[in-house]
């Protein structure tokens, strides 16, 4: 199997996407076991205040996005280790 570029950024971007499903559903679920009342994903709704809509909006983006971060420079690595070609950007 050849590891070029293009495999790279398809991998990189299913798992990506795994990784920040896996993420939001954990920030679910701390947040209802932390506070025992649902996630306030929707900040129409008159059960969740902005400020919470807010929070929770902010530990899943960040929480999120650093997964996605760590994972990404370990596949990079790894992928690299298989004598893989990465995208010259990431050289």
């Amino acid at each position: 199997m050849k590891l070029s570029e293009n495999k790279f950024e398809i991998l990189s971007v299913l798992l990506s996407l795994g990784v920040a499903t896996l993420a939001k559903s954990a920030v679910d679920n701390r947040y209802e076991a932390i506070t025992g009342k649902e996630a306030p994903k929707n900040p129409e709704s008159e059960d969740a205040s902005l400020g919470n809509v807010i929070l929770y909006t902010a530990l899943t983006a960040a929480i999120g996005v650093t997964a996605k971060i760590i994972v990404r420079k370990y596949f990079t690595k790894q992928w690299k280790k298989m004598d893989g070609k990465v995208p010259n950007h990431l050289n």
